[in-house]
């Protein structure tokens, strides 16, 4: 994106505001079939009403165009309130342009073979709602509505149009879009999965691709398996590229697959790709040079009185310069009025990639200094394509990773229920593709050692079978580990369809077989544990077989998970169930951390200080009972009670007594007697072994 001042605020397209533009304009017959007229070239654009795709929709179909929980936007964003006396001639032209578009789209499709990739409202884009330490509390897809291809339409229109016209003019420097087909290998998956479900696969031409994924539409299938096969449709596609004409072979290699197009580029969105600027950039260079015949077919505008800037003295990161030393960035530019913004707005599509200096003609058309027959050379635009791809790659990997990142944060404090479509058979577990969050991940039916770990009632069996299930199958709902339980791949090498996935128990009255495309329900949470650096992707669970077991409310209900704020699941579970509430998994670093460590010394006796040499205690009384004996303790209670009740004088009490009852001078004396004597037996025995010693000799 440019800088916000620009993207934002100058180049963006407000309500009641004159903004600068590069505009394409058709001039079409009453039925919208036959196009009369083609005219491009800089305008001037009066935007009376800067709607969200939401107003525009509820606008088109007769509706308030602000919902029930309308929020006023910020500053410099579109979705102010509509005047409700422009909603007539709104809907009158979203009208027009919504047939316009219906009718590109069919021709595309008819004639080019157009492959329609978009998922709907099924998944693929996720928007998330953030609190306000930035972390998800809600998710869900971005629902595509028809205002949305109505808008994609036009500005396709507007960029097939331009794509020509430069190629036409720069047919060895003009930048495009390409995108070409897919090998027919990569749809190995598509084609298994089409062909289980009775459905004839052709990927041989995108004309052939989009009617077979027409006809798995017509055909009745469900949204979820609809949403697979595109799915994996544009997992199989490759990616399109921006290209140099000059590196490029022929027409027939500028083609859009995806698109059905002859030729394709990028024009409309300036002030987020440089690709665009690049395009103006020609686009206008080639209406310049007078070579156009629709340049007279509509009024140009021009200025009279331009006033132009001096070079910038910054850093040309494009050009890999450094800070010139010019002594003209000294002056001083208080003095600038308004006229020389406005002429830096007018003048800002010539600015060239690789320009040295700026020329300007006397007759006010800017001129880049360069050769008349070009704009870029070819290997220079060669290149920017090349950086071009590059980030656009590492832009859509970051986009992945930051929408699996906050899945994953959103799992962590969220328990979700949805359905899901068998996709792949293992030997421990299935691979499902989840459409709402166009999401796929592993099954897990055994762990590592072999045990099955699944809710017994799947089998026939009590929920009670079974032993407590492992750490990893700790957050799934009545699941049990069963050791003695099987679970088998049946795999069948000429026929794929036939393969199946079997699970059985000891005791269990039936066995649980998977296919692909079989509907399942899995449970989606995500344990983010302190002593991992990386968010694990979500983790999914088997609930139920769809085909044979349908999740009632009810039990959707039992398995919703409250979360405190050390991170502890509790599974609310009723009664009936006989299951009790236990904590998710944690780490053995939290488990200690929460366990309280407090003294308790109010049984526990203490000793009392040694008396110091010199110094008698008269009258010494002792207030607490000691439990020390020769430097350990007794751990017998009742024994000590016993003693307790004694109550002879001392005078009357042996030495051992004494020191049961807490007498602390004779445990002294015990202990220094018994170290006494051992000291005697050691020494005794040194002797005995130096006198042998001395016969020997």
């Amino acid at each position: 994106m440019l800088p916000s001042l620009l993207s934002s605020d100058l180049c963006s397209l407000h309500g009641n505001t004159d903004r600068l533009a590069v505009s394409v304009i058709w001039t079409l017959s009453a039925d919208l079939n036959t196009v009369k007229s083609v005219w491009y070239g800089r305008t001037v654009i009066h935007n009376i009403q800067a709607m969200t795709y939401e107003q525009a929709y509820n606008i088109l179909n007769g509706n308030n165009p602000e919902d029930k929980d309308y929020r006023t936007p910020p500053p410099l964003t579109a979705g102010s309130p509509v005047s409700k006396a422009r909603i007539p001639q709104l809907k009158h032209d979203l009208e027009i342009l919504t047939n316009l578009a219906r009718k590109l789209r069919n021709r595309r499709e008819m004639e080019g073979g157009a492959v329609d990739f978009s998922s709907g409202d099924r998944g693929s884009e996720l928007k998330f709602v953030l609190d306000d330490n930035g972390f998800p509390i809600k998710v869900k897809p971005k629902k595509e509505i028809e205002i949305h291809r109505t808008i994609a339409e036009l500005m396709i229109l507007a960029n097939s149009f331009v794509a020509s016209t430069i190629y036409k003019c720069f047919p060895e420097s003009a930048l495009l879009r390409v995108h070409n087909s897919a090998s027919i290998d990569k749809f190995h998956d598509l084609e298994s999965l089409m062909k289980a479900s009775g459905i004839r696969f052709d990927g041989n031409s995108n004309k052939n691709l989009a009617e077979s994924l027409k006809e798995a539409r017509t055909k009745g299938l469900g949204t979820i398996k609809d949403s697979l096969f595109q799915s994996l449709a544009t997992r199989a596609m490759t990616e399109a590229q921006y290209v140099c004409t000059g590196t490029c072979k022929g027409e027939s290699s500028l083609t859009h697959y995806g698109l059905g197009l002859e030729l394709y580029t990028h024009f409309t969105s300036p002030i987020r790709r440089y690709a665009d600027m690049i395009v103006h950039r020609l686009l206008l260079k080639f209406q310049e040079d007078g070579v156009d015949k629709h340049r007279c077919a509509f009024p140009s505008l021009t200025r009279k009185d331009e006033v132009f800037i001096p070079q910038s003295d910054s850093i040309s990161v494009l050009k890999g310069e450094g800070i010139k030393a010019s002594k003209e960035v000294m002056r001083n530019y208080d003095d600038i009025d308004d006229s020389l913004i406005d002429a830096l707005i007018d003048g800002a599509e010539d600015l060239a990639l690789g320009t040295e200096e700026l020329k300007y003609k006397s007759n006010s058309t800017h001129m880049i200094d360069t050769d008349n027959s070009t704009l870029y050379k070819t290997s220079e635009l060669t290149n920017i394509c090349d950086t071009l791809n590059s980030q656009n790659r590492l832009a859509k990997l970051s986009s992945m990773e930051c929408q699996r990142l906050f899945l994953s944060l959103y799992f962590r404090e969220n328990v979700e229920v949805t359905q899901a479509v068998v996709i792949d058979l293992k030997r421990n577990g299935i691979i499902v593709y989840v459409p709402k969050y166009d999401l796929q991940g592993k099954v897990f039916l055994s762990d590592r050692d072999g045990n099955i770990q699944i809710d017994p009632t799947l089998l026939g069996l009590p929920p009670t079978s079974g032993l407590p299930p492992s750490s990893g199958f700790a957050p799934l709902v009545n699941c049990r580990m069963f050791p003695d339980g099987r679970c088998s791949l049946v795999d069948d090498e000429q026929d794929e369809t036939e393969s199946r996935l079997e699970v059985s128990l000891p005791n269990g009255t039936s066995t649980l077989t998977f296919r692909r495309l079989d509907v399942v329900t899995v449970q989606l949470s995500c344990d983010l544990s302190d002593v991992v650096a990386r968010v694990p992707p979500p983790r999914l669970h088997l609930l139920s077989m769809d085909r044979r077991h349908k999740v009632k409310t009810e039990q959707k209900e039992a398995i919703k998970f409250s979360v405190n704020q050390s991170n502890h699941f509790q599974r609310t579970h009723s009664k009936e169930a006989g299951i009790v509430a236990e904590e998710h998994t944690q780490s053995m670093f939290n488990v200690l951390c929460s366990i309280p460590i407090v003294p308790n010394l109010d049984d526990i006796p203490l000793r009392y200080d040694a008396p110091k040499k010199g110094k008698k205690h008269i009258n010494r009384v002792q207030t607490i009972k000691g439990r020390l004996f020769m430097n350990g303790f007794k751990a017998n209670e009742l024994e000590a009670d016993k003693l307790d009740s004694v109550t002879l004088p001392s005078d009357h009490q042996s030495l051992m007594d004494q020191a049961l009852v807490g007498d602390y001078n004779a445990s002294r004396r015990i202990e220094r007697e018994a170290t006494a004597r051992m000291q005697r037996i050691a020494a005794e025995k040194r002797n005995s072994k130096r006198s042998k010693a001395m016969k020997r000799h």
